[in-house]
């Protein structure tokens, strides 16, 4: 089979088929490279990677990072429901908690000084119905503000918080103190060039707590009304996950979130992290 890329029926995302990630020449990598740079989406259905399969084509983009657990076990992220003895998490546990905050807009690691540049997630166990994951074109975001908007925005710098959108979800309980001081609030600007494409987007969501230099809560609505505003069709695309599929996605331009499922019903994803680059050596979990 040929490399076939079909572009979905959004701003961004692309369908790839013709290809197996296991088995991936430069030139072919060269191709996906650039059309995820074009879509800052791309789905490949049913490519059935193992964690080391999935951890070699991550590799390819860069070096991978570490969440937020510092100097713990390095494994292969794992998103799920699912509890060490096989039964699922019930809703008012800690586990299902954290994984309530993933379904707010939000981009991977803005919370650090370098947020993420690409995740990669895969679908291993699927609900029967809901669990879908979703993305907002934040380039065509951008794109569709006024130009008073444009220029309000310009030069304006936002705060990115993990104990602002964390604490709601528990996430205060999941890291030592030690680990929260690596994890001070960081400034962002809200308007960012993509380093590759030069195309302008809005760098907001869950992480984003207020704006430096306003009101807080006026800059807090406005932010929110930004991150909902620009997260209208057609800059969305939603997949519904069947086991095997993975995504990638570019966080420096485009958010996401996940959506809810029954609570009885089991759901595990693995996700690998891209680090930005300049990101700290600290946050880094495996070199490319």
């Amino acid at each position: 089979m040929s490399l076939e890329i079909t572009p979905c029926d959004a701003t961004l995302g692309a369908v790839v088929r013709g290809v197996s990630l296991k088995r991936l020449d430069d030139s072919t990598f060269a191709a996906i490279e650039s059309a995820w740079n074009e879509y800052a989406i791309l789905i490949f259905p049913k490519q059935c990677l193992s964690h080391e399969e999935h951890r070699a084509f991550t590799r390819r983009f860069g070096s991978l990072e570490l969440s937020i657990r510092r100097n713990r076990p390095k494994t292969t992220g794992q998103l799920s429901n699912v509890q060490p003895d096989g039964t699922v998490a019930p809703p008012e546990s800690l586990q299902a908690q954290m994984l309530l905050g993933n379904t707010f807009w939000h981009s991977d690691s803005s919370y650090k000084r370098i947020g993420a540049k690409a995740s990669i997630l895969a679908a291993h166990i699927v609900p029967n119905q809901g669990g879908e994951t979703e993305w907002a074109d934040m380039r065509a975001a951008y794109d569709v503000l006024d130009n008073s908007m444009k220029a309000y925005l310009d030069g304006k710098i936002a705060v990115h918080s993990y104990e602002f959108s964390h604490a709601p979800f528990g996430g205060m309980k999941v890291i030592s103190a030690d680990e929260l001081s690596h994890l001070k609030p960081v400034e962002h600007p809200i308007i960012r060039t993509h380093p590759v494409t030069g195309r302008k987007n809005l760098f907001v969501g869950r992480h984003a707590s207020h704006i430096m230099g306003e009101d807080l809560e006026e800059s807090r609505k406005l932010l929110a009304d930004l991150t909902t505003e620009g997260a209208q069709p057609p800059r969305l695309y939603k997949h519904q996950w069947t086991p095997g599929d993975l995504v990638m996605w570019d966080n420096r331009c485009v958010l996401h979130r996940g959506h809810q499922w029954p609570d009885d019903q089991p759901r595990t994803m693995v996700r690998t992290t891209v680090a930005g680059d300049g990101m700290d050596a600290e946050w880094l979990l495996e070199t490319a």
